[in-house]
């Protein structure tokens, strides 16, 4: 198959990913979480049980945005290009890095809104929330270490992209909870930035 060819059919797939997940959140918000069934699901957004499974191993899953499985390759060779230095440097560049994926898939406000709500009263979504950025962080971690030619699991890349973690996570919720966004403001990148910049801030002797 041509590259352009998995191109489309990567575009077709992540479209009915989206799909999937739209589906889910709505029924989530309209019948409640405990109410809806991956066959649900399913007959609502059109597809089989098994094309779900295809895309989520579970409806908690489906319900929740989360961060990428990986980061575009292009992205993360740059950044792993640019070799070792001072651990508030690499941090810099890693926050830079999740910025520019935002900024290049950007999240939608309302649906992030209402994934955040409904962590906080199902304790069960909370878990698998978690555990997506449990399992990016570990991703980047890894990314941090080809960097410095360190272990994944070494002290460094651990803290390094439980930092950057933290900012991403930071900026998204306070974006998707504020109480009067503007029309212009309708990118989460601001509010990652300004807590990137308030934690190096803090971490500048």
């Amino acid at each position: 198959m041509t590259s352009t060819g998995e191109s489309l059919r990567e575009r077709r797939r992540q479209q009915t990913r989206r799909e999937i997940h739209a589906v889910a959140l709505r029924l989530a918000q309209e019948q409640g979480f405990d109410g809806i069934t991956v066959d649900l699901i399913s007959a609502e957004a059109g597809v089989s049980p098994r094309t779900f499974f295809n895309y989520f191993p579970n409806k908690e899953a489906a319900v929740l945005p989360g961060p990428p499985a990986e980061l575009p390759q292009a992205l993360t060779a740059e950044f792993v290009s640019r070799g070792d230095a001072h651990p508030r440097e690499v941090l810099a560049d890693l926050t830079r890095l999740l910025v520019r994926d935002l900024t290049d898939n950007p999240p939608l406000r309302q649906e992030t809104h209402a994934a955040f709500a409904l962590t906080r009263s199902h304790p069960a979504l909370l878990a698998t929330m978690l555990a997506r950025f449990d399992g990016f962080r570990r991703s980047i971690a890894e990314l941090v270490a080809r960097r410095l030619g360190a272990r994944p699991e070494g002290e460094v890349p651990t803290l390094i992209a439980a930092l950057a973690l933290t900012v991403m996570r930071d900026g998204l919720e306070r974006w998707a909870n504020e109480e009067s966004p503007s029309d212009e403001d309708d990118s989460p990148v601001p509010h990652v930035e300004r807590s990137a910049k308030l934690l190096l801030s803090l971490l500048t002797p």
